[in-house]
């Protein structure tokens, strides 16, 4: 028997509207989903917000020529948290609820620092986190705070090395690693993390390079805006990838991110989706709570094991956290 769907809320986007850039309110967001019975709240790794258009251009998702702005695409950037900053402060306030990174940027942090801070993470929190990892895409951020940007080979190759590193560091009391771009000797991580053998890793992204490096060396991947019969067709050659290194081809977990705007009048959701029009359709799960609950279903047929939730404008409207956790989650615990 599969094991139940874990239900996950996104805090942070860098996308306008679907970040909360005050911490008392991603405090309150964050309580009322673990009253809720979600399984953990998730934090976006960027620097500055960028307004939905931008986001189009930028990530070559959804479509640049919508305008959702009015012909006003509002100031450069809102308040955006840093995420380390903020998900310690939310390993410190909150109780149950598991902690992520959707997904830490490898080009952001020497892994081995990376690794050390998720370590620190998982044990003041009592052993919550989930961490994620990814490639990196924002090549406007990379240039704002003077990063280095390789092409996408190159850093698929970076986090390939900086997971198998930081793995080595949570599980060998004194570990080495040296590859073409990292190299570590004796970095000792004291203390480790608490959950054992690690926390759960999650790669983030959906090209097949970086799946691959998902099947060979992660728990799970995560991949955004992704329909049902996406996950079908590539489930399996994962499961084929993993076993050829080794590994178990069923204990790779997939995971989607969705935009959710429940509503109980259908044609409010659809109104709040026209401010988001460049977020793909295969993205959106709009409508009233049964509405949601029957499009989520699908992904849960066609073999995902968590769902990861983006709720715009969820500090100015609460009650759609409300919706989905007293209406679609319970419907979804019954599957």
């Amino acid at each position: 028997m599969a094991p139940p769907v874990e239900r996950g809320l996104i805090l942070s986007l860098t996308v306008r509207g679907l970040f909360i850039g005050n911490y008392d309110k991603m405090l309150e967001a964050a309580l009322e989903a673990e009253r809720l019975g979600f399984h953990s709240v998730w934090q976006c790794d960027h620097f500055f917000s960028v307004n939905p258009k931008a986001y189009a251009e930028m990530s070559g998702k959804g479509d640049p020529n919508a305008d959702e702005s009015g012909g006003d695409p509002g100031p450069a950037t809102l308040p955006l948290l840093d995420s380390w900053v903020a998900i310690s402060a939310l390993a410190r306030d909150t109780k149950t609820i598991r902690l992520g990174h959707l997904v830490n940027d490898v080009g952001y942090r020497n892994p081995a620092l990376l690794g050390r801070m998720a370590a620190t993470l998982d044990v003041i929190s009592g052993g919550r986190l989930e961490f994620g990892i990814g490639a990196g895409w924002l090549k406007p951020e990379y240039d704002s705070y003077d990063y280095p940007f390789p092409k996408a080979s190159e850093r698929i190759a970076q986090l390939e090395e900086a997971v198998q590193l930081i793995r080595r560091m949570w599980t060998d009391p004194e570990p080495n690693f040296e590859g073409k771009y990292f190299k570590i000797r004796n970095a000792y991580c004291d203390p480790p993390p608490l959950q054992k053998p690690t926390p759960p890793i999650w790669i983030g992204g959906e090209g097949d390079k970086l799946l691959a490096t998902a099947a060979r060396h992660a728990d799970g991947f995560n991949s955004r805006w992704w329909p049902p019969e996406r996950f079908k067709e590539r489930i399996p050659q994962l499961a084929e990838i993993r076993r050829a290194a080794g590994g178990d081809p069923n204990s790779l977990q997939p995971s989607v991110m969705l935009m959710l705007i429940p509503e109980k009048i259908a044609s409010d959701a659809d109104a709040e989706r026209k401010n988001f029009a460049v977020v793909p359709d295969s993205g959106v799960i709009a409508g009233t709570p049964e509405d949601c609950a029957g499009r989520l279903k699908a992904y849960i047929d066609a073999g995902v094991r968590r769902i990861l939730l983006t709720i715009p404008n969820v500090d100015k409207k609460p009650y759609r956290l409300q919706l989905a956790g007293e209406e679609i989650l319970p419907a979804l615990k019954a599957l």
